[in-house]
């Protein structure tokens, strides 16, 4: 019986001590728990202050609010807007390509899409920048784009576009100094060769001057021309141009001569069989496939010259100082026709006249 209390009593014992055991180990998990407490306080403090320095130094950034957001969810959209329209020229032909361009902006970044259209004529290429190609008809047209940024904001804008056949310069008067076109000098001589001219249109000229043999001085409308020690006939040409491409082209004959060549004073000239010739400024103007007499004034009484005619366009029949010219059937424009008169010294003098040949009945009123 002794015994068996003894093991109860030890089994007691046995049954208690893991509950004295059990009484002790929150005290040291509650050790253990404060200095991981510690230690996660510490490391928050240190990761507060490494970001904070990185914000004041800008090693680091904070995310905005709109972070992933595309621009179409960042906010309300704004309408680009179109800055300027605008043409390469201000002188537009029938069916001539023109530059046309569309500068516009979009406060929201947003790529914008370019629709253009036209009242007449056709639009070539697409995005900011296009060409018109315009219609072959003279008049006001307009030309028309929309800028969208495909978030239903949207800007268009109109440019007006006078289309007209550009008028070329015409020179109205060509002389030199040493009297109309029937010119002579020495070898070496200086000469004061003019144009006067004129532009329908109000247009800025340019004056290209050149010379078949000897030297040009100055530009503009009236230059200096000296002449060459070779004898014979020279012309001096000048080109009259505006910005748009229309160009005038007119020629002065001058003979050098190391004597006195003879003497042209002029020219007569009368329509055969036909109303449609008339003076014009100082020169002439007939209908195509029209003719007319022309009649070389020198001071030949015994008939000793040679007289040598030509003509850029149509056809001549010439005898001595008498010439038929047929105006051509195309194209319309200036024509020079030349006579070359010579004496038996080989002395000899040049002289033009210049006619218009028109092709439009109606102009010829």
């Amino acid at each position: 019986m002794v015994h068996s209390c003894r093991r109860r009593h030890r089994g007691q014992l046995l049954s208690e001590a893991p509950e004295e055991e059990e009484a002790e180990q929150p005290q040291k998990t509650t050790k253990v728990s404060h200095k991981k407490t510690w230690v996660v306080v510490a490391a928050v403090a240190v990761a507060a202050i490494l970001v904070a320095l990185g914000l004041n130094r800008g090693w680091l950034t904070l995310p905005s609010g709109n972070a992933g957001q595309s621009p179409q969810e960042s906010g309300p959209n704004t309408s680009p807007q179109i800055l300027s329209l605008t043409t390469a020229t201000d002188r537009i032909e029938p069916l001539a390509l023109t530059a046309i361009s569309c500068e516009a902006a979009d406060p929201d970044g947003d790529d914008l899409a370019y629709t253009w259209s036209a009242s007449g004529g056709e639009i070539i290429g697409e995005g900011a920048d296009v060409e018109w190609l315009p219609p072959d008809i003279e008049g006001l047209y307009r030309v028309f784009v929309v800028v969208d940024d495909g978030r239903e904001g949207a800007d268009e804008a109109s440019l007006a576009l006078r289309v007209r056949a550009n008028r070329p310069p015409e020179i109205l008067v060509m002389q030199s100094e040493v009297g109309g076109d029937n010119d002579w000098v020495v070898p070496g001589a200086s000469v004061y060769v003019r144009c006067e001219t004129e532009d329908l249109d109000g247009d800025a000229l340019a004056y290209v001057w050149s010379t078949s043999a000897g030297e040009i001085f100055g530009q503009g409308p009236a230059v200096i021309w000296i002449a060459p020690n070779m004898l014979g006939m020279q012309r001096v040409t000048v080109a009259v141009q505006d910005a748009y491409g229309g160009v005038a082209e007119r020629s002065v004959p001058i003979t050098v001569n190391a004597a006195e060549p003879p003497a042209i004073f002029g020219f007569n000239l009368t329509a055969l069989d036909t109303d449609m010739f008339r003076p014009y400024g100082d020169s002439w103007r007939i209908f195509r496939e029209r003719s007319c007499s022309i009649e070389v004034r020198v001071d030949d009484p015994e008939g000793l010259y040679t007289y040598e005619w030509s003509a850029e366009l149509g056809t001549i029949t010439a005898d001595g100082p008498n010439a038929v010219w047929v105006a051509p059937v195309s194209p319309k424009g200036w024509v020079n026709i030349m006579v070359r008169v010579s004496d038996r010294h080989g002395n000899e003098s040049s002289a033009a006249v210049r006619i218009y040949v028109e092709t439009c009945p109606s102009c010829m009123q």
